[in-house]
């Protein structure tokens, strides 16, 4: 009977508020998530000794805070294909996209960032890069 009363006591009712959908979300990550850095790295050769392209992209959040787990779609063209790829960023809120096509020109150019519906803000950061492998 004791016991009872005590477990009575211990609760507590939760009221929980929700947030207007125009104001920043709070939690993991405020919004929008803006890409922050999209870099072209030096050019390598693969295990087949085809010469590949690797673009890097970074994500963040309106708070400067490393996105990570968020997809990324980009269309990547190199010579003579173009795919269009998807990845999530790692825990420092970047990943890589790689195309082995030999020499020539390849360009990327980020078409969609998922961010578990969190805005993306399309016009924070770049969106394409381009560079020749040799």
């Amino acid at each position: 009977m004791v016991l009872r009363r005590l477990a009575r006591a211990r609760r507590r009712s939760a009221v929980t508020e929700t947030q207007p959908d125009e104001l920043p979300k709070r939690g993991l990550f405020a919004e929008p998530v803006r890409i922050t850095r999209l870099d072209v790295l030096e050019p390598d050769v693969n295990d087949e000794g085809v010469a590949r392209a690797t673009f890097l992209i970074e994500i963040k959040d309106d708070e400067d805070r490393r996105c990570s787990d968020v997809s990324i779609e980009a269309r990547v063209t190199g010579p003579g294909r173009s795919r269009v790829v998807q990845a999530t960023t790692d825990l420092m809120g970047r990943l890589r996209f790689r195309m082995a096509a030999g020499e020539g020109d390849y360009q990327i150019e980020v078409i969609d960032v998922a961010a578990g519906g969190l805005d993306w803000d399309r016009d924070a950061g770049p969106l394409q890069a381009e560079t020749t492998v040799a």
